[in-house]
């Protein structure tokens, strides 16, 4: 097993900046320290500058926006121009009729609301709050009612979607970089920055998914020492979406299992809870009810009764649908399935707490919701949570296993070379309003 006491290095922590030492002469210790900083920095920004430059060439940048990006970005506009997420201007769009087709604005306390948590809107809105005003007035038939309606301007959502992305799979670079070298490590960044959703989905618009990206790889980063900042980071993912707190959760227990300690749980452990806290106050203040809910019509009888027929059926759908499923839009993954179990020997406790995390996470979003493949976007959306949470014990499956056999390193290169094809076609599609 790859010894976990290696990782607390990668976050490359200046002791004497903690301990509110002054300067002082440097000796050997503090010179490595500052190289492994340098040396951080770098594999950051080599994994951050080229990605980022892809992403904002790539993203949407102007209407058409799908239901649920421009219901974030509605909410992004709000929250930077006037300080609330109360849409009074589009209360209108709350009708029925135009829910899931124009946005999901719903009813809320007197006026109208997104329907979705606020943890993707608030990375917006300090871009919107000094960008200039100039709305688009928008119209459109739906189901033979005339509808029209403000669209804020996409840029500040084009810029966000692309950078906080880019800085997502940086972090999640950092968090892996210890269970190999460098190189690998920078291979790894790359493939799941491009050869899957998280290129052509969440870096093209302002998803939820696109604030997760980010708050799950820090969280994975930053647990190996600042447990109370990873659980902050896994915090706003709960705000976000909030079943992704399995990812978070179980990563702590990994973490608690290696350290023989329950610091990281515990410390972690608050972090989620203040998320989840605030998505009840947020809940309770919009919605009139502290729920995980919210605004979305959730019957508790109907989920719990759902058959688990039709959950295989939405769980073969995302992994297997030829228009959306996980594996043919990202085919290297099954390259990588038969190193798992040597993966799985080799790996650190928190990297299996992670990957059970993200199954988890998974399955109970497909179980709630069924597989319909989704309009507006290139591959399925749903599994990015997912990816990020098992890349750390996809990367050991390469290093553990792939990279040892000549034949599965041969079948995995092409694999990402079309994977990578693949998402750039969708990426270039979507920035063409063809998606």
């Amino acid at each position: 097993m790859i010894d976990e006491t290696t990782a607390p290095s990668a976050v490359g922590e200046d002791t004497g900046s903690r301990t509110g030492e002054g300067t002082r002469q440097a000796t050997p210790e503090s010179t490595n320290g500052m190289h492994r900083q340098t040396s951080q920095r770098r594999f950051f920004l080599t994994v951050f500058v080229p990605l980022v430059a892809i992403y904002l060439a790539t993203a949407t940048w102007s209407p058409p926006y799908d239901a649920d990006t421009l219901t974030n970005v509605l909410t992004a506009n709000e929250l930077g121009t006037n300080g609330d997420v109360f849409l009074d201007r589009h209360e209108h769009l709350a009708d029925p009729v135009f829910q899931g087709v124009v946005s999901w604005v719903v009813e809320a306390k007197d006026t109208a609301a997104a329907q979705y948590p606020p943890g993707a809107a608030v990375l917006a809105a300090p871009l919107y709050a000094v960008w200039p005003a100039d709305d688009i007035r928008w119209g459109r038939t739906v189901f033979g009612t005339e509808v029209v309606y403000d669209v804020p301007p996409i840029a500040p959502a084009a810029i966000t979607a692309a950078v906080t992305v880019a800085l997502g799979v940086a972090l999640l670079g950092l968090a892996i970089r210890p269970l190999g070298g460098d190189r690998d490590a920078l291979l790894a960044a790359y493939t799941v920055g491009l050869a899957t959703g998280i290129w052509s989905v969440a870096a093209d618009k302002l998803w939820l998914h696109t604030a997760d990206v980010l708050y799950l790889s820090g969280g994975l980063w930053l647990s190996a020492r600042f447990h109370l900042a990873a659980g902050l980071s896994f915090g706003m993912a709960a705000l976000t979406r909030p079943h992704t707190a399995f990812i978070g959760a179980f990563a702590a227990i990994g973490r608690t299992i290696t350290s023989r300690s329950p610091k990281p749980m515990v410390y972690i452990g608050l972090g989620i809870g203040a998320g989840l806290a605030a998505l009840l106050a947020f809940n309770n203040a919009v919605f009139g009810a502290f729920s995980i809910s919210g605004g979305y019509n959730i019957e508790a009888g109907r989920f719990l009764q759902s058959g688990s027929g039709s959950f295989l059926s939405n769980v073969a759908g995302a992994l297997f649908d030829v228009k959306r499923g996980l594996f043919p839009f990202s085919p290297f993954l099954l390259v990588l399935l038969p190193g798992i179990p040597a993966a799985w020997r080799a790996a650190p406790h928190w990297v299996r707490g992670s990957a059970l995390g993200g199954i988890a996470y998974l399955a109970v979003q497909l179980a709630s919701n069924r597989f319909s493949g989704g309009s507006g976007f290139w591959g399925y959306r749903y599994p990015i949570e997912m990816l990020i949470a098992v890349a750390p014990l996809l990367f050991l499956a390469y290093t553990e296993w792939a990279s040892r056999h000549r034949v599965a390193q041969r079948l995995l290169g092409g694999a990402v070379a079309l994977s990578i094809g693949i998402h750039a076609a969708g990426a270039l599609r979507c920035a063409q309003y063809l998606c």
